[in-house]
């Protein structure tokens, strides 16, 4: 055999090289004839406001295994579709990113609902309210609580201007104690009542917090700030887990909700992630901040043990922090301010409120859940108290380590913040939960406890995205104010500015797009969600409403008679419900 040249054997070393790199090559294609697998549902023929970073408004969407694998036209997405692949007509609707709600109290909700009503206006006395206590008690067993619920602020909404004595409830409901709750930061117990938690004469606190107002004498009057821990007639577990299968996710369901963030207490918190680990897929998906006492003592020394069992679908449930409070709220007379209230009635401490959690441990508890990779939220309602949670942000933000997400719940709300809180937000990067509908709500309670000029610092929701805060829209609600877990409420009044004594601030208005934001990405931001929802884009999660009217251009005035025809989570229909 003739011996070959140098190039013969170069040649012949290049070709036994890409025989063996061809057969690879041809592993990485797709047989002849195959596709990319088709989407499970196709979604055409809508207004679907993305809310991607270019505004994209598109007309349909694809969606494989639960998320957003196209967003397009008609026209393209359609074509996508393969035999089994569900076709849904949007009709030409408006679609929205699936909203989430950043602060809500959902065991609460359901359980104030089926409380005796005492809330004004529909009940617009006290006279009323006991007539309603009597009702119950001639048909509730003897020695078995009576809980009456009214709105926040009923001392400013009653036509008496003040709450019911514990000698008026002693008369509704002899045989019966009672508790009325003034919103959740303030309650009204009659004289069985007080005998059933232990508040005798002297007694001037509550074992799971709490501050027992009374008399010159001594003797309890029957009202009590931040009791809520010490709830005597809370349901079991059982009833808890069932409201959150059912019950917690129909409710925000209908109002277009597919992301609920819920602030629960420890055996809240304990029944939720026992629906995780018990295989239920709730309808809704649920993010969680836990509390024990108003102070955050009660909290467990290891806050491990607050986690989703391992196994449970993360995107459907989530604990995301803990949460405590530095005051009670304004519209019950405990918001802890700097200046005394302007009507000072019945409000504790020399009319400035009540502090229920000092410096040192709002500063320990953000710190503790730093250490243990969770965000921490502090309630503060007025400007004393922002004043200590901000610092107690920035002091652990300082100290280093990893980092979590600091929120401040309420931010603004009913005294605006100082320019030094409000540039330590800023600079601390911190996020600020608010809720809109409180200006219809509390717009006139504001201005009669505080007065008109501090008043008029509240609310102010312009400046706080003009500030680049991107404040997070949440409900708050309790069941105290029935409406309140509408998010089109909201949004009305934050575009419109119309509150219960006429327009405020109107200047501080926001435009229908970011009233939307708070309630979609500026929400999901709130809790570290932004990169799974918020708005409509490929890889996200395929939670969509499907709004009755077109919330861009119908007239302001009317937001809040839209109405979802449609709830979607994961590209399926989640209400009505089949």
């Amino acid at each position: 055999m003739a011996a070959r040249s140098l190039p013969e054997v170069i040649h012949a070393r290049r070709m036994r090289r890409l025989l063996l790199v061809i057969p690879m090559l041809l592993a990485c294609l797709p047989a002849r004839g195959a596709t990319k697998a088709p989407p499970d549902v196709v979604f055409l023929d809508g207004k679907i406001v993305t809310l991607d970073a270019k505004g994209t408004i598109a007309s349909a969407v694809a969606v494989k295994d639960g998320r957003f694998v196209a967003v397009g036209s008609t026209k393209a997405i359609r074509a996508l579709a393969g035999k089994g692949t569900k076709v849904v007509d949007l009709g030409g609707r408006t679609v929205v990113p699936g909203l989430i709600d950043a602060h809500c109290h959902p065991v609460t909700t359901v359980f104030f609902t089926r409380s005796v009503d005492g809330r004004a206006p529909g009940v617009p006395s006290v006279a009323r309210l006991l007539e309603n206590v009597s009702a119950q008690a001639k048909v509730t067993q003897k020695g078995a609580w009576v809980v009456a619920v009214g709105a926040s602020a009923s001392q400013t909404k009653f036509a008496e201007k003040r709450l019911p004595t514990r000698a008026e409830l002693d008369g509704a409901a002899p045989d019966n104690p009672v508790w009325f709750w003034n919103g959740t930061h303030a309650e009204v117990v009659n004289s069985r009542g007080l005998a059933a938690l232990g508040i005798s004469k002297g007694h001037l606190t509550l074992p799971r917090g709490g501050r027992v107002e009374v008399d010159a004498g001594g003797e309890p009057t029957g009202q009590i700030f931040e009791g809520e821990g010490n709830v005597p007639f809370a349901p079991d577990g059982a009833t808890f887990q069932a409201w959150f299968a059912k019950d917690i996710p129909a409710l925000w369901n209908a109002h277009g909700f597919t992301t609920l963030n819920g602030m629960l207490a420890l055996d809240e918190a304990a029944a939720l992630r026992a629906v995780a680990g018990s295989g239920t897929l709730p309808s809704i998906r649920y993010s969680h901040f836990v509390f024990a006492e108003p102070n955050g003592v009660g909290m467990p020394a290891d806050l491990g043990v607050l986690a989703i069992p391992r196994g449970a679908p993360r995107d459907r449930f989530k604990t995301t922090g803990i949460k405590l409070w530095i005051d009670g709220e304004v519209d019950a007379g405990s918001g802890y301010c700097t200046a005394p209230y302007a009507d000072p009635t019945g409000v504790p401490d020399g009319g400035r409120g009540l502090l229920v959690t000092t410096q040192a441990q709002a500063t320990d508890f953000a710190r503790r859940a730093r250490a243990a990779g969770l965000a921490v939220a502090l309630h503060a309602s007025c400007d004393a108290s922002s004043e200590i949670a901000v610092r107690a942000l920035g002091t652990v933000a300082k100290e280093g380590g990893q980092r979590t997400p600091q929120r401040l719940e309420h931010y603004g709300q009913f005294v605006g913040p100082t320019p030094e809180v409000s540039r330590a937000t800023k600079d601390l990067g911190l996020h600020v939960i608010t809720q809109p509908a409180w200006l219809l709500f509390l717009g006139g309670a504001t201005q009669h406890l505080l007065g008109e000029e501090r008043a008029g610092t509240s609310f102010r929701y312009g400046s706080m995205v003009k500030a680049g805060l991107r404040p997070a829209g949440s409900s708050d609600t309790t069941g105290a104010y029935l409406e309140a877990v509408n998010p089109f409420v909201h949004m009305k009044a934050a575009v419109t500015r119309r509150s219960d004594v006429g327009v405020l601030q109107p200047e501080e208005a926001l435009s229908v797009t970011d009233a939307l934001r708070m309630w979609t990405l500026w929400a999901a931001r709130s809790i570290q969600e932004e990169g799974t929802r918020g708005s409509i884009e490929k890889g996200k999660l395929a939670d969509m409403t499907v709004l009755s009217d077109d919330l861009l251009t119908v007239d302001p005035m009317s937001i809040d008679k839209i109405r979802p025809l449609q709830t979607i989570v994961g590209g399926e229909v989640v209400y009505p419900a089949r």
